[in-house]
C-alpha cells in the first residue's frame, strides 16, 4: 500500500474551458457539477434541464439536483458529450466523474498510483497522471504534505482512566505506511504542576483587570 490517501484529481476541459480539481470517483454512479461552476463555463440555471434521476448520499437518503446539463468534456485526447447533475452543494471538487463517465470511456482509475488509463478506440492505452497541483499549492490551508500529516495524526477518540490518578489512556487512529489505518494506545500524564500555577499572575482585588 502506498503511504497516502489522496483522492484522484485530474484536469479536463468543459466546453473548451479548462477545469482543475476534477475528481474521478468510482463510488458515484453519476457525474456531478457544483452550481458554482456554471458561470465559469458560461452557463446559468436557465440552461439546466429537468430529469427523473434520484440522487442518494452515502446514508441512502434521497437528495435533489437543480437539473441536468450536458457539456463536451475533454480529457487529454478523449472528447465525449457528458451529462452532469448540477447540485447546490459547496463541494471540494469542480467536477465529479462517476461510473457513467468511467465505464462509458473505458477508464481504469487508480487512486493509489495517482493516474488513470484510457483504452482509446485506436487501440492505444493513454496514461494520464493525476493533477497534484491541489496538494502542492495552498488551497483551503491544505497542501500535499499537510494532507497526509493530518491523516497520520488524527485526534484521540476515547479516554480510559487508569489506577494511577495522574495518568490516562487514549485510543487513536494512525495511518501506517504499509498497513493502513491502525489503532494505537497512548499514555498521557494528567498531573497538574501546582508550582507552575504559582508562577501565574492571576491579579487581586486591587488590580484594574481580573481573570
Amino acid at each position: 500500500m502506498k503511504s497516502h490517501l489522496r483522492p484522484l484529481f485530474i484536469q479536463a476541459k468543459g466546453d473548451e474551458v479548462s477545469i482543475n480539481k476534477v475528481l474521478v470517483d468510482g463510488g458515484a454512479a453519476v457525474n456531478l457539477m457544483p452550481q458554482s461552476l456554471l458561470k465559469r463555463i458560461g452557463k446559468t440555471d436557465k440552461d439546466l434541464k429537468p430529469h427523473n434521476v434520484i440522487l442518494s448520499n452515502y446514508e441512502g437518503k434521497a437528495g435533489h439536483s437543480l437539473g441536468a446539463l450536458q457539456v463536451s468534456l475533454t480529457v487529454r485526447t478523449v472528447v465525449r458529450p457528458t451529462l452532469f447533475m448540477v447540485v447546490p452543494s459547496k463541494a471540494n471538487f469542480n467536477l465529479l466523474l462517476g461510473r457513467e463517465w468511467i465505464h462509458g470511456i473505458g477508464v481504469v482509475p487508480s487512486s493509489m498510483h495517482q493516474r488513470i488509463s484510457i483504452w482509446r478506440d485506436d487501440g492505444i492505452v493513454e496514461n494520464i497522471e493525476a493533477d497534484q497541483s491541489y496538494f502542492l499549492a495552498e488551497v483551503n490551508k491544505i497542501t500535499r504534505k499537510t494532507f497526509d500529516n493530518n491523516l497520520e495524526n488524527i485526534a484521540s477518540c476515547s479516554f480510559a482512566n487508569l489506577s494511577d490518578a495522574n495518568q490516562a489512556e487514549a485510543s487513536s487512529v494512525k495511518l501506517h505506511p504499509t498497513h493502513g489505518f491502525m489503532w494505537e494506545r497512548e499514555m498521557f500524564h494528567t498531573e497538574f504542576d501546582m508550582e507552575d500555577m504559582s508562577s501565574l499572575n492571576l491579579g487581586n482585588d486591587e488590580d484594574d483587570h481580573h481573570i
